[in-house]
């Protein structure tokens, strides 16, 4: 009976033993796989059009990463930005507009520095970024947001005439990034509204703008055109003078002309109601004057 007992009590030793290192070996595991963490930023990054950036990204605790998996992405796997893998920069899958303007310091990888350096940095590589890396404990990844952005050229205000009742004033821009704000302002500083807008994109990416405004009366004072990059909070403006007399001449000017153009479409189309210049053109196109 006592040797059943003892049996007994070294059978149920053994197995908490088993349980016992098996949970251990759970713990040791967890930690292992919990060592593996990346660090970013936990605000958005901001960078000028042409200038460098760097996208910092940090294993923490400092392990050595050389031996490590890393790559940078877009949105998914597909849209590799850099990729080091076994000590070398693979450049096989990386996204043809990042190629030759990515930059990952092999020196940095040994301090758990994952940072990316992007050059000549454009308005396309606005957006997130996501900095993954793998080795034997397991995987982890950060996410970021890069905010691209250009100041423009200063505004270039012009008088274009006389039309609709009103003084055509048009200020064109270029050189922007995201889509700038476009305001105008009377001479007492008051906002005035477009009355029609145009933004275009260049071969850079980069937005173009052009934006009227019709002034009825006589206007008398500087009418300012103001241009303005939110994301950097900077902003660019030019004015016009217009004077009282310059109202005065541009709407002679502008009645003489719907004039001639009246009496010019009367003697040629005799009961034409046409008195813009632009149907005229037009006709004479299409060769109605034949």
């Amino acid at each position: 009976m006592q040797f059943l007992l003892v049996s007994g009590c070294s059978s149920l030793a053994n197995h908490l033993r088993g349980v016992l290192r098996y949970l251990v070996t759970l713990h040791v595991l967890h930690l292992g796989s919990a060592q593996l963490k990346v660090v970013g930023p936990y605000h958005p990054l901001t960078a000028t059009v042409g200038q460098s950036i760097v996208l910092p990204c940090q294993l923490s605790p400092s392990l050595n990463a050389q031996s490590m998996a890393v790559r940078w992405i877009r949105h998914h796997i597909s849209e590799t930005v850099h990729h080091y893998r076994d000590g070398e920069d693979l450049f096989a899958e990386q996204m043809r507009e990042y190629q030759g303007r990515t930059v990952l310091s092999h020196d940095g990888l040994s301090r758990g520095s994952l940072d990316l350096r992007i050059l000549s940095v454009r308005p396309s590589d606005d957006g997130t970024y996501i900095c993954t890396v793998e080795g034997a404990a397991g995987y982890a990844e950060a996410i970021m947001q890069l905010q691209v952005a250009a100041i423009g050229s200063s505004p270039l205000v012009s008088l274009e005439g006389y039309q609709g009742g009103g003084i055509e004033v048009v200020c064109r821009s270029s050189g922007w990034f995201p889509e700038p704000e476009v305001l105008w302002k009377d001479p007492g500083g008051q906002r005035l509204p477009s009355v029609s807008q145009r933004h275009s994109h260049d071969e850079r990416g980069l937005f173009e703008i052009q934006h009227s405004l019709s002034v009825t009366g006589e206007a008398d004072g500087d009418l300012s055109c103001v241009v303005r990059n939110s994301r950097l909070g900077q902003e660019k403006e030019s004015s016009l003078h217009i004077s009282e007399q310059q109202s005065r001449d541009l709407e002679q000017q502008s009645r003489d002309l719907e004039a001639k153009t009246t009496e010019l479409s009367e003697s040629l189309f005799p009961g034409s109601t046409c008195k813009s210049p632009a149907k005229i053109c037009s006709l004479l196109n299409r060769g109605s004057f034949s």
